[in-house]
């Protein structure tokens, strides 16, 4: 046996003892309890479990290796920063997939650039297929194997007390949860021998278990796909050796005719609505509509045609063949001019959602859609940045916009900003807010409708009364602890005191 794989050998065993203690706290952070300040505290510990056992296989720092990580530890702090609800849902998919790109990235075998889009199945791979294979490896350490030369009777003794320590160790665990639960008087007498065993409640003691054991077996296998991931050899023949084809491409005059035709299309259709957008900003709407009608009426249609828009440029940019002399120019020109009128689209969307808020108020899912609007505006331009200069890298733009607008989202209070819009809207179209619906919004929105509540008072001050008086006997587990709640039910206190 060679000295490296004896070296692996002794660190399996120190590996698989830290994901099922990292297991452990994960249970006593999550099981029965919601996300907060539990998430960013979780993530720094897996990050140092990684660090700490996987180093030979982590990549010298560099840039996109720090953006990444400054990226995992924004989005995992908004569990402990605010209490959004949609987001809340939203990240227990984006953190997880942030999480696995990044160790992919900076742990992965094949040292794939981070833009790279092979990150994706390789990271799925790591989390499916490679954590599946290395199952063995969490029981390779009790295998028995012939005594190397040099090993003494008496390390040989010790290591097989050391094996019976090790299934006898979970196997007592198991019983006596057993016991306990059978027992409440020796539940009891359990309970005080250290004063927070008393707290947790034995009844699911099974299910904590299960979750420890399940939570560190992943974990531990998750590491060994990037220690000595196992991988099938490629297979080796002549079919190899042919080079391959490059993408096809379509011929510049087709893809210019094309177009030609839309933009034709796009130029009457945007000069045909600014004549109503600018008439309706002046209370002049289209004949026999009303506000929501107007609004309503076009408002998918405009956003589907302007997300057809990017696959046509997106064709006519990287999958087109570019020209030469005036085809180029002429190709160009009119990507310019599609992503002109697909802004002039969109703006009218957004115009239209604004006038919509005007008489309806503000809501979550309005909010959403103007940032995603925005966003799409920013990608536009992007789009047109690389047609005058092609050698940007439009995919690795698009990632790093795609991950900056989502974070931008999460910080952006959200609820907030809804009250805020909603308060001021009742003064300035003298329309009546929807209290119900502002007291249903989040902890976020709490400072903005205090402020509000002491200046008008009335129904708000009430209800605001009522939600102290609700929250007063909340208690939160420390877990669970989150700044926004924290916040709130501080200045509610102060409120009615």
């Amino acid at each position: 046996m060679n000295e490296s794989k004896i070296e692996g050998e002794r660190r399996t065993l120190p590996a698989l003892a830290a994901a099922l203690a990292l297991g452990f706290l994960h249970q006593l952070l999550f099981y029965g309890l919601l996300p907060g300040l539990s998430v960013p505290l979780f993530v720094l510990l897996l990050y140092a479990y990684f660090r700490m056992f996987g180093r030979e296989t982590i990549r010298p720092p560099d840039q996109a290796g720090l953006l990444l990580s400054a990226a995992v530890v924004l989005l995992a702090l908004t569990y402990a920063l605010f209490d959004n609800p949609i987001f809340f849902v939203l990240n227990l998919l984006a953190l997880p997939a942030l999480i696995a790109w990044h160790l992919t990235y900076i742990m992965g075998d094949r040292r794939r650039s981070w833009h790279d889009l092979r990150l994706i199945p390789d990271a799925f791979g790591h989390v499916l297929k490679q954590t599946v294979l290395h199952v063995p490896d969490a029981f390779a350490w009790a295998r028995p194997r012939a005594n190397r030369a040099g090993d003494s009777e008496d390390d040989s003794s010790l290591r097989q007390v050391m094996y019976g320590l090790a299934f006898a160790v979970p196997l007592l665990g198991i019983v006596l949860v057993l016991l306990l639960s059978a027992d409440g008087v020796l539940r009891t007498m359990a309970g005080r021998i250290p004063v927070w065993f008393g707290n947790l409640p034995l009844g699911d003691g099974g299910g904590r278990l299960l979750w420890t054991c399940a939570a560190g077996l992943f974990l531990f296998t998750y590491l060994a796909g990037f220690r000595s991931p196992k991988r099938r050899l490629p297979v080796q023949g002549p079919w190899m050796a042919d080079p391959v084809e490059p993408a096809a491409r379509f011929r510049p005059l087709p893809m210019v005719t094309l177009l030609i035709s839309l933009n034709l299309v796009y130029v009457l259709f945007v000069a045909f609505q600014f004549s109503y957008l600018f008439g309706a900003w002046q209370g002049v709407l289209p004949e026999s509509s009303s506000y929501a009608e107007y609004t309503r009426s076009g408002f998918g249609e405009l956003i589907g045609v302007t997300l057809i828009n990017f696959g046509v440029l997106l064709i006519g940019m990287y999958a087109t063949l570019r020209g030469e002399g005036r085809q180029r120019r002429l190709l160009d020109a009119l990507h310019l001019l599609l992503i002109f009128c697909s802004v002039a689209m969109l703006g009218s969307a957004f115009s239209r959602l604004l006038l919509y808020e005007e008489a309806y108020g503000y809501t979550r899912l309005r909010f959403l859609v103007h940032a995603f609007m925005i966003f799409l505006f920013a990608v536009l331009l992007l789009f047109a940045l690389c047609i005058r200069l092609r050698r940007i890298a439009l995919g690795r733009l698009l990632v790093v916009l795609g991950v900056c607008a989502y974070l931008a989202v999460n910080y952006a209070c959200m609820d907030r900003v809804i009250a805020r819009l909603n308060l001021d809207r009742q003064h300035t179209a003298e329309a009546a807010a929807d209290l119900g619906y502002l007291m249903g919004l989040s902890s976020d929105a709490v400072p903005v409708l205090i402020e509000r509540g002491k200046q008008e008072g009335g129904e708000l001050d009430r209800l605001l009364r009522e939600k102290a008086k609700n929250e007063a006997s909340l208690k939160v587990p420390w877990p669970s602890w989150n700044v926004s709640e924290w916040r709130s039910r501080e200045r509610l206190s102060q409120y009615v005191n």
